[in-house]
């Protein structure tokens, strides 16, 4: 990892968590000035590292990587989620107790790693990527004015005429608002966790995904900061983890993607038909995400335009129209058109791949054959609508 509190702020107000032993990793951004965003940040990795070290949630970690499944799973994202939670409570708790702090608060992102899979959980502005040999994915969206507008399909994704403001952090309120992510991890993949200093400074998300990559993880780390601090004028931290042979080996029942759901994933208009080993290398550029019920499927998130693969729930567009399993949502989003209309509902929580527009553009660029194979299917398919509509 590396810091650095740049040219022009008195303090640096970053803190971060580096743990191997409990295979956890956090970054926090605080604010409140008077060094308050120092301490909110800190109070909260603390929080959250007490967290999880704690008997409840390692035995939820170790029930699910001793024998995988979403029920599982989806019990250690809400000992993950907790987690956040009570660092929000104990921001809170600690801004009451102290007038001058009043106010304070932090951006947290936080990276559980489970056997060959992260669990990741965000609240704020700093952002998660996940850089691999062909792709640098944004697992994370900004919870800021502009990206909400843009969620909503208020603004395109690429306006910048909105002055924005963070509308989500630990201790802004009472309740925080916690962004889950799952993703399956390879050999040689790794995983960058950093503030607004690094990812605001370094917007080229090529030039991001080259320094990432490059050298060892602290090298790669000290880089990101120093190109960071060249640039821009805020405390910048990054944490770059790298994910190796020996992390990512798989016991039989553990193997990311699970038969159903790769079953689920080849339904779809982009895979149907296509051979195996394709398919997993398009599924390189996609996210795995789990959607509540009455949430509204946004069209841009990560600052794009992004498209969803469903592997089970029910989403339901407007005029009544329901799509399930293997539904294609959003396919124009894949080669930059914009949609209009209203955006679609969850009736019945869901879990979908999703997948950037860049990300896929750039999966495409690496394999030609496979470029040719999915840019043929989703002309084909787009055609069938007969309109720029999600199906």
């Amino acid at each position: 990892m590396a810091e650095d509190k740049g040219r022009v702020r008195e303090h640096h107000e970053d803190a971060h968590l580096v743990a191997p032993e409990l295979a956890l990793f956090c970054v926090a951004d605080g604010m409140g000035g008077h060094a308050h965003g120092e301490i909110a940040a800190r109070l909260a990795i603390e929080e959250v590292k007490n967290s999880i070290s704690g008997k409840t949630s390692q035995r939820a970690l170790e029930a699910y990587v001793t024998r995988p499944d979403l029920e599982k799973r989806r019990n250690v994202f809400q000992r993950l989620r907790r987690a956040v939670e009570r660092a929000n409570e104990r921001v809170r708790l600690a801004a009451a107790e102290d007038e001058s702090r009043r106010g304070m608060g932090t951006t947290l992102d936080v990276v559980w790693l489970a056997r060959g899979h992260a669990f990741i959980a965000h609240a704020g502005d700093g952002r998660v990527y996940l850089a691999r040999a062909r792709a640098m994915l944004q697992l994370t969206q900004d919870h800021a004015q502009i990206e909400s507008l843009k969620a909503t399909g208020a603004v395109r994704p690429t306006s910048k005429s909105y002055r924005d403001r963070l509308i989500n952090a630990v201790g802004l309120n009472d309740g925080v608002t916690v962004d889950t992510v799952f993703v399956e991890l390879n050999r040689g993949d790794r995983l960058l966790l950093c503030t607004d200093g690094v990812h605001g400074p370094i917007d080229d998300e090529a030039r991001l995904g080259e320094l990432v990559r490059d050298g060892t993880p602290p090298r790669s780390a000290k880089a990101l900061v120093e190109q960071a601090i060249e640039r821009g004028r805020d405390n910048a931290t990054a944490v770059v983890v790298h994910v190796g042979e020996r992390f990512v080996k798989r016991e039989p029942a553990d193997r990311g993607l699970s038969a159903t759901d790769l079953e689920r994933a080849r339904q779809s208009a982009l895979l149907q038909d296509l051979a195996q080993p394709l398919v997993l290398s398009a599924l390189a550029a996609a996210v795995e995400v789990e959607l509540e019920i009455g949430a509204v499927v946004p069209r841009a998130i990560a600052n794009d335009l992004v498209a969803y693969i469903v592997l089970e729930g029910v989403v339901r567009h407007s005029g009544e129209r329901r799509v399930g399993t293997g539904a294609l949502i959003f396919p124009e989003s894949l080669v930059g058109v914009w949609s209009e209309g209203e955006l679609p509902v969850v009736e019945q929580t869901a879990r979908v791949l999703r997948v950037r527009a860049d990300d896929f553009e750039e999966v495409c660029r690496s394999d030609a054959t496979l470029a040719a194979e999915l840019y043929r299917r989703l002309a084909c398919h787009v055609a069938r609508l007969g309109r720029s509509t999600p199906q």
